[in-house]
């Protein structure tokens, strides 16, 4: 473990309470227990990042965990008695896509799916096509190639006025050969059947899920989507995409216009490389970005993109 890791772990045991990197610096500074070549004004930046480093890489063997975004504690206090339980709540660490996929994701008949992916409809009148069919069922991902299904995904879009957030996606994140170390708008969330509640406002779960996703992957309180009610992102379309190899999805689109407080670092989100592009002057490099993104640009740029009623 390194020294700011040892430094965390000291003050969060010393004072057993969450805490955030500036408020750990700043007890190591008062006890006196920085070494010396630990300096800098970029201290914070560098103990965040370290701490959110051995939280999404070394997972259950981390002894570090979130409680909310920015905050952190020590495992050791989550089986303390003592040790109040409105703090025992880990918040996930950032998803990667080969943990996206659950048992019980949904899945559609490629042939379905396949009809939708030279087009794009309402979130309505997919579900006025699923009605009266078969085509929709739970499985584990892995059975649905051989079974003739495709998973359902969503793709939630960041947009700030006429922008989106772009960013790099690393290997770790994205182990398919044709996304890893492409730049994306999107962030995937692969739909379950728990994902789907009596709260949810539609028969899937779709925007319960992308919420899921965005609070995950953009460190964000879950709390941020539900007030007001315009913060919680929007279903634009259903479609159906291919990636280089050609197999096929179905892709639910949603935008989410982020509050104006919000702005992407990769100090904030561990994201490579994030950006704010506008959709309607594309970058010339396209073939940089992830096939679905490369599609859904063009969507977003079209000047007589159908305009759906949400939901």
């Amino acid at each position: 473990m390194d020294s700011y890791l040892d430094i965390a772990r000291t003050v969060l045991r010393a004072h057993r309470r969450p805490m955030g990197a500036r408020s750990i610096l700043a007890a190591a500074y008062k006890a006196n227990i920085l070494p010396a070549h630990i300096y800098g004004k970029t201290q914070q930046k560098t103990l965040q990042a370290r701490l959110s480093e051995d939280i999404l890489h070394d997972r259950e063997a981390s002894i570090f965990y979130r409680t909310e975004p920015g905050q952190f504690a020590l495992k050791e206090f989550l089986s303390d008695p003592d040790f109040p339980a409105k703090w025992k709540t880990e918040f996930p660490a950032r998803r990667r896509t080969r943990d996206l996929k659950r048992p019980d994701s949904l899945a559609i008949r490629t042939t379905m799916a396949a009809s939708l992916e030279n087009t794009a409809i309402s979130m309505s009148e997919f579900s006025e096509r699923l009605e009266g069919s078969d085509a929709l069922t739970v499985m584990h991902p892995k059975e649905m190639a051989k079974r003739g299904y495709s998973a359902i995904w969503t793709f939630s879009v960041v947009r700030r006025d006429d922008q989106v957030l772009a960013y790099r996606i690393g290997r770790y994140r994205d182990d398919r050969d044709t996304f890893a170390n492409r730049r994306s708008i999107g962030f995937l969330g692969a739909l379950a059947a728990d994902d789907v509640s009596l709260f949810s406002t539609d028969s899937l779960g779709v925007q319960d899920c992308a919420v899921a996703v965005l609070s995950q992957d953009l460190d964000l309180s879950v709390a941020t989507f539900e007030h007001p009610e315009e913060q919680v992102p929007k279903i634009e379309c259903v479609t159906a995409l291919a990636d280089l190899q050609g197999h096929l999805d179905l892709v639910i689109v949603l935008l989410w216009d982020s509050p104006e407080w919000f702005e992407p670092t990769t100090r904030r989100l561990s994201l490579n490389d994030p950006g704010w592009l506008r959709p309607s002057m594309p970058p010339n490099d396209m073939d940089d970005f992830e096939p679905w993104s490369a599609r859904i640009i063009k969507w977003l740029a079209a000047k007589d993109r159908p305009k759906f009623v949400h939901g």
